[in-house]
């Protein structure tokens, strides 16, 4: 009889939304060395579509998402899980409230996402943020890059407002293949403006671009692969 509690078990706070969230666990499945079922990460999901939008919340137009997050937290806490993650960018401005309200660490895929940048990074290069109107507007990727004197640039709000929040609502329709065209467009507006590299600060971004094969891939930081690849860094 195998004893389920040598392992750990990585928690997975998902719902921002739900297809980002199994787009995660499929990314775990992909990057892992396992060569059999067992030997896979074990994960306990809480994917909840019902958290408040937090992109409303962040403009004072809904209610805030934390208390629903808590909520997923706790169940992921109470269930035994040794880390926890989220496939939510935007989600990140609750993190340190979040981490306050328990001892089990929840990876930061900020601050994952710009070391990995560091790992790479040529002195004076500029990189893109491609991120929604909610993520922007709390800094959370401006201020981690700027700790480490690495310039950034952004779309316009017009674009943000007008283009590229349409589009992540779009994936949320399961219209990837629209929302992936006009993503492609906006990441080269920034390359057009001097980006080597751009990060794809929003998980709904793979989805649509996966969907068409843009090239912008092979020159993005994926931040719900570094996540995954942070959590098979921790596990195995």
């Amino acid at each position: 009889m195998i004893d389920f509690s040598e392992f750990p078990t990585l928690g997975i706070l998902g719902g921002m939304g739900p297809g980002a969230a199994v787009d995660f666990q499929q990314r775990l499945l992909d990057a892992s060395p396992a060569t059999k079922d067992q030997e896979h990460i074990p994960t306990i999901v809480w994917n909840h579509g019902g958290i408040p939008d937090r992109q409303l919340a962040l403009k004072n137009l809904g209610e805030s998402p934390f208390k629903a997050m808590l909520h997923g937290l706790k169940i992921l806490e109470r269930s035994g899980v040794a880390k926890v993650a989220i496939p939510c960018n935007t989600a990140h401005f609750w993190h340190a409230d979040l981490q306050q309200q328990t001892n089990i660490e929840i990876l930061n895929m900020i601050e994952i996402t710009v070391q990995q940048i560091l790992d790479h990074y040529k002195y004076g290069d500029k990189v893109g943020i491609l991120a929604t109107k909610g993520a922007l507007s709390t800094e959370l990727y401006q201020r981690e890059l700027s700790k480490y004197n690495i310039p950034y640039v952004m779309n316009s709000e017009e674009e943000i407002e007008k283009k590229f929040m349409p589009a992540v609502y779009a994936v949320k329709r399961n219209e990837s293949e629209k929302a992936g065209i006009i993503f492609q467009e906006l990441s080269q507006r920034l390359m057009d403006v001097g980006a080597g590299s751009i990060i794809l600060a929003c998980t709904e971004i793979p989805l649509g671009l996966h969907v068409i094969q843009s090239p912008i891939l092979n020159v993005s930081f994926d931040t719900t692969q570094l996540l995954a690849d942070a959590c098979v860094r921790w596990f195995y």
